[in-house]
């Protein structure tokens, strides 16, 4: 077995299997499943990480996403990773207040956020986070703050990678990604006092690869996988990842209240859906 970092990951998998699906979200205004194809999400990781660079993310550079599990959650990981960036996941339901805490200790200049209620949180303590410069957010029907200037939609964002104007750089970052360098910081629920920001390097998820595929033998590229907890969850985000991997199709749910239904929607192809680490 071929254990590719996650900066290649996905173009690695977009090579082997083209056209077959690989991400589904739901339409919620159209009440049916919309198809996002290994070619589609290739493409999309490599505008994103151009449109990074174009921002002016550095390598090591902290990026926070606060959002409910979205396709583009997943395409700014990726395109993070291929920058040798770091991703940190805030959870959707997080106050004010606690995005404020991470913000800061994470020291995060671009922050993607999902939807208005991730919005208004974030813009709320925008003045309060000396490190923050810019929203990217992610669902087109967020209504803006009047006196913000400076936040942009995730297509505005993806159009500063279009025709790929920072490809260059972007290879010569990938080139220099390591299974030492830094991945995530997933934060504690901070019951014990203020959050915990806990490291995962992207040899913790190479090695979960590893193992899995020991131990889920019967695990293939013809399982279809619900998303069940947030992508923030380690375990979600590192059964994601492991999907990824296997060339699983994900099915990515918006919205927990709705997860009875949105499987029984599916079910007929159904075979892996929650994770199992």
């Amino acid at each position: 077995m071929t254990y590719h970092h996650l900066s290649v990951l996905v173009h690695r998998q977009a090579e082997k299997y083209g056209d077959k699906t690989a991400l589904k979200y739901r339409d919620y205004e159209k009440a049916q499943w919309i198809p996002i194809s290994w070619n589609e999400f290739s493409q999309t990781v490599r505008q994103a990480a151009n449109a990074m660079v174009e921002l002016g993310v550095q390598e090591e550079e902290n990026i926070g996403i606060f959002s409910q599990n979205k396709p583009e959650c997943l395409f700014t990981d990726f395109a993070a990773f291929a920058n040798r960036a770091v991703t940190i996941p805030l959870y959707a339901t997080s106050s004010p207040a606690q995005a404020q805490y991470i913000i800061n200790d994470a020291q995060i200049r671009f922050l993607f956020v999902g939807e208005q209620f991730q919005y208004d949180a974030a813009f709320s303590v925008f003045g309060f986070c000396p490190s923050l410069t810019q929203l990217i957010i992610f669902d087109p029907a967020v209504v803006r703050d009047p006196r913000d200037m400076s936040s942009i939609y995730f297509d505005e964002f993806l159009a500063k990678g279009k025709d790929l104007p920072h490809n260059e750089v972007v290879e010569e970052r990938t080139a220099r990604a390591s299974a030492d360098d830094l991945a995530n910081i997933l934060y504690t629920s901070g019951t014990t006092g203020e959050p915990k920001g806990v490291m995962l390097h992207h040899s913790c998820y190479l090695e979960a690869f590893r193992i899995h595929d020991i131990r889920l033998v019967d695990m293939t590229d013809k399982d279809v996988s619900m998303n069940f907890l947030p992508l923030t969850h380690v375990f979600e985000k590192a059964w994601t990842y492991l999907c990824v991997h296997k060339g699983v199709q994900v099915c990515i749910n918006l919205r927990p209240a709705d997860i009875q239904t949105t499987i029984k929607e599916i079910r007929p192809t159904l075979m892996c859906s929650v994770p199992r680490f």
